[in-house]
């Protein structure tokens, strides 16, 4: 990747995204303000950190691509004008010369650039300028949101470049592709030092607390990190310690009204939810709605045939709408499109908890059940374990639970390919070397010796 591009790239992000927002996301001009010199006080330490998290927000980031794309991945969603960019994804055909693909890259290297720089200064900074408890804050923060963003490029791309200094003006880069095995171990790095930097009692009050990166957000983020790492590692204990230690922290509940979730944000169910609000609007949510400007519908009605009937997410997750259109329900604030983006919640972690726990049993296990059980009885829908013939027709249970819930919210595509079961669910996928998008060809064209994945 081109250094000057990626400094560019954070440079624009951060002038364009640091819009005024009632919310946690304070007011300070991040991006009017010289590379070098700035970390000098904790306000300007924290404007770096608000510039990280608003840099997610943009539509070729959370706000819209990497939650959009891998929708379509999924056989989820459809575009009003069926572009091929995005109807590619549909039929698991995506080509190397792909602009999403080119723009969900540079926007989640932007950020990771950005959590590099907070990573790297803020170290530095003395007594005078910030605590030293700010300081470990600040560092968790910004460990925690380059390891969200490196998630979804190793299981998006599989081998890429992993970038943990900042990249500054005129700096050389030439960085390799580094084994997943390796970006993994990388993530769990930077999640358990966040966890162990990020105090266990939110400093953070009101929206930032569930806005901004926190100890419980980190562990969370990890028991989903390890589920993934386990498809080759085979480890699920992690996974199951870590999503239990969640759950029964207390922390957290789950939400009585599932619409709730949407149609009021920020409930006790959201571990960490990307802010948005009538200032900072989210991108998606502006276009995904019953109206004028709608460009994303829901695929169609067959996707309430992935419901029982008596299943209260059914009427609220898909929507009809005119000209017997369906719609995305999870977007309802979209007038302003003020719609927040729920990154983690606590029934994922529970459906976690449900698979790694039955895997590391080797059964349907009480425990195992017992936090799927939650799930569904929150959706009204009636279970018993002996429905379950065996463990893995439970585990695939609980992937297809996973779907009911966390539709719409990018994770159904890379949940399938993490056991291999999109072979079985999506008929135009005929090889596991689609499980991974392309690297960008104008990365690849920029001769910093990026090579292409295998099947394209």
């Amino acid at each position: 990747m081109n250094n000057n591009n990626i400094f560019l790239l954070f440079l624009t992000a951060t002038i364009i995204l640091t819009t005024s927002c009632n919310k946690f996301l304070d007011r300070d001009p991040l991006g009017q303000v010289a590379q070098d010199g700035y970390f000098n006080s904790e306000t300007n330490a924290n404007a770096a950190l608000m510039g990280m998290y608003r840099s997610m927000m943009n539509s070729f980031s959370y706000g819209q691509s990497t939650i959009i794309v891998s929708e379509f991945s999924a056989g989820h969603v459809r575009h009003s004008a069926e572009y091929p960019e995005y109807e590619n994804f549909a039929v698991h055909g995506v080509q190397t010369i792909n602009p999403w693909v080119a723009n969900m890259w540079k926007a989640l290297y932007t950020t990771i650039n950005s959590s590099n720089q907070i990573i790297e200064e803020v170290p530095n900074m003395t007594s005078a300028m910030i605590t030293d408890q700010k300081k470990n804050i600040f560092v968790g923060e910004a460990k925690f949101i380059r390891a969200f963003n490196y998630f979804f490029l190793v299981r998006a791309f599989g081998r890429i470049p992993l970038k943990l200094t900042y990249t500054r003006e005129n700096t050389t880069l030439d960085i390799v592709q580094s084994e997943k095995e390796v970006v993994y171990s990388q993530i769990i790095k930077d999640l358990t030092e966040a966890a162990d930097l990020l105090p266990r009692e939110n400093p953070y009050t009101g929206d930032a607390s569930r806005g901004r990166a926190s100890h419980w957000a980190a562990k969370a983020l990890l028991a989903k990190v390890y589920l993934y790492q386990a498809a080759f590692t085979s480890d699920y204990k992690p996974a199951a310690d870590l999503s239990e230690e969640v759950i029964s922290s207390g922390k957290y509940s789950l939400a009585s009204d599932f619409s709730s979730i949407w149609t009021t944000q920020n409930t006790n169910e959201a571990i960490f939810e990307i802010q948005f609000d009538d200032q900072a609007t989210n991108p998606l949510a502006a276009v995904a709605n019953d109206n004028a400007t709608v460009l994303f519908f829901a695929k169609d009605s067959t996707l309430l045939d992935l419901y029982q009937q008596e299943d209260k997410r059914k009427s609220f997750s898909v929507k009809k709408g005119s000209k017997n259109n369906y719609f995305m329900g999870k977007f309802p604030n979209f007038s302003p499109a003020s719609q927040n983006v729920t990154a983690i919640r606590l029934a994922e972690l529970l459906l976690i908890h449900a698979e790694a726990k039955a895997r590391i049993d080797n059964s349907v296990s009480q425990s195992a059940y017992g936090s799927l059980k939650k799930v569904l009885d929150r959706a009204g829908v009636i279970s018993s374990a002996d429905a379950y013939q065996n463990l893995s027709d439970f585990i695939i249970s609980v992937q297809e639970e996973k779907e009911r819930e966390l539709l719409f919210e990018g994770e159904t595509w890379f949940d399938y390919c993490r056991t291999k079961l999109a072979l079985q669910k999506y008929s135009s996928l005929k090889s596991e070397a689609h499980f991974l998008y392309p690297i960008p060809a104008a990365e690849i064209g920029l001769g910093d010796g990026l090579s292409q994945n295998p099947g394209y």
